[in-house]
């Protein structure tokens, strides 16, 4: 290796382990936020009845579907012009328009939603008894969007502490509300309003640890609001065409069973989900790095870390995978006996989670390099096609039709956009290496397969949380002493969690 790449090498690891360590940051904060998130419908199962607890999952789910709508893509036009801006009043200036543009729409959402919550709730759910708890979801809207933003704008300055503020007081507030309301005696519509109450103070504590990063000096720009607008009017449509058919597979189920369905969906849907939170804290910590590269011309240095950041996705998050894969049923016992039955639903939207993983951030690589209408078209053909398969598989085989349809979703989304980034900007996240922690993981998963079903284990919480906790030690061992690590991923290992001698160019 000649000293020019030798100088790239060391570029390349720092870059990475700067990645590294702001995920672990951000990882904290999903780790946090997300299983307070899975706490809070754990508690719910089990204070409200299944018939309530499903109307409690709509209004998770709408609500979610409804922030990523009216956010519109501001979010990640703030990530994308904060970090590009060069002076510390430009950077200012980029979160003003795209804060602006979220809150203008989103509040009009909540405005025509709460309007006609009644016809929503008894023509287009079957679900007459949700209008009440529909127009508490509209109240919260505005106010988590706003958290979302300002935490966005966190991240444009690569900082990751604004995504762990706001999971963490979020998620943990709306359990303390929730219990207290139903405590009350309030029912599944005061636990939702408590919700609202979580994201306000959720909003103020992540836009107070915004002020205290704001870069100090020299006259705020302001970014072009018709720039902002140019690139987040795709997002906003692919956004809505990303969350329209989880939406669609949820109307479709309501109306084709019953409540109690929903409730299995949501516990299956919610337990799939867990292992997503490795991934996306690399992703969002990752996005900013991504505007900067690009926008430097530093593409060479962009394609390696793409592949080297989801590599590292995978060596984290794998064994979580396969813990859900391989313990489906053992794991939905936290709901209760009752939702058991939704353990092959749990499999088959695991494995879509786990595809997208690997797949890697191909989605942020056309958001952050521009390429913002390739990614909206390829959301809306792919919702459109999954849709219409959606409307006859779920009202045929119920909760795994669903299931399957979330991940025909994936894998139709995720082969498009790893084509058109190979394509258009010339990378990609594939690598061989990527087989590494796939095979450690597979053996893993197999040994403890084989130890549950000749044990009891799995029919217990503390028996599943044994074998869970054996997959991951497992994995560990294989990964690390019979598969290998490279020596670069090794060094740069080292320099995520020992920073001594980092640029301080690169903000961690």
């Amino acid at each position: 290796m000649d000293e020019a790449q030798a100088v790239a090498s060391r570029g390349h690891s720092s870059e990475l382990a700067a990645i590294i360590r702001g995920m672990s940051v951000a990882l904290l904060g999903s780790v946090l936020g997300g299983g307070l998130g899975f706490v809070f419908g754990v508690v719910m199962a089990r204070m409200l009845d299944q018939h309530d607890f499903g109307l409690m999952v709509l209004a998770v789910n709408l609500l979610s579907v409804g922030a990523t709508v009216t956010i519109a893509g501001a979010d990640y036009a703030a990530i994308r012009h904060v970090a590009a801006a060069r002076t510390p009043g430009a950077k200012r200036g980029a979160m003003v328009a795209p804060i602006q543009l979220a809150i203008r729409l989103n509040i009009g959402l909540a405005i025509v939603v709460a309007i006609f919550a009644e016809p929503i709730s008894r023509d287009l759910l079957g679900q007459p008894d949700f209008t009440k708890v529909l127009r508490a979801a509209a109240l919260t809207l505005p106010l988590t969007v706003l958290a979302q933003m300002f935490s966005a704008c966190l991240s444009g300055l690569e900082h990751a502490r604004g995504e762990l503020v706001r999971k963490v007081v979020e998620q943990g507030g709306r359990i303390a509300f929730a219990v207290l309301v139903l405590w009350l005696g309030f029912g599944v519509v005061g636990a939702t309003l408590s919700m609202a109450a979580a994201a306000a103070v959720a909003a103020v504590a992540v836009g107070y640890t915004l002020y205290r990063c704001l870069p100090r000096g020299g006259k705020t720009e302001k970014s072009s609001p018709r720039a902002v607008f140019a690139f987040a009017w795709p997002q906003a449509i692919g956004n809505f065409a990303n969350q329209i058919w989880a939406v669609a597979i949820l109307v479709i189920l309501s109306r084709s069973s019953d409540a109690r369905t929903v409730a299995l969906f949501g516990a299956a849907f919610a337990v799939s989900q867990l292992p997503l939170l490795v991934y996306n804290a690399f992703v969002y910590r990752f996005s900013p790095a991504i505007a900067r590269l690009w926008d430097r011309g530093e593409n060479e240095a962009l394609d390696q870390l793409l592949r080297s950041v989801t590599r590292w996705v995978a060596m984290f998050a794998l064994p979580l995978y396969a813990v859900a894969i391989a313990l489906p049923g053992p794991l939905l016992q936290i709901y209760g006996s009752n939702y058991r039955a939704a353990a092959l639903a749990v499999t088959l939207m695991t494995i879509a989670t786990l595809l997208n993983a690997l797949a890697g951030p191909v989605e942020n690589g056309l958001k952050m390099t521009g390429f913002v209408k390739l990614e909206m078209a390829t959301n809306v053909v792919s919702t459109v096609l999954i849709v219409g398969v959606a409307a006859v598989l779920t009202p045929r085989y119920g909760l795994t039709g669903a299931a399957v349809s979330v991940l025909l979703y994936t894998i139709v989304r995720n082969v498009a956009k790893t084509y058109l980034l190979y394509r258009r900007v010339h990378m990609t996240a594939l690598s061989v290496s990527l087989l590494r922690p796939v095979l450690a993981a597979t053996v893993a998963s197999i040994l403890v397969v084989v130890i549950n079903q000749y044990t009891s284990l799995g029919s217990s919480l503390l028996g599943t949380a044994a074998l869970g906790t054996l997959l991951v030690v497992s994995y560990a061992f294989i990964l690390l002493r019979v598969v290998g690590i490279s020596s670069v991923d090794r060094r740069t290992l080292r320099l995520a969690f020992r920073p001594v001698g980092l640029s301080d160019s690169i903000v961690s």
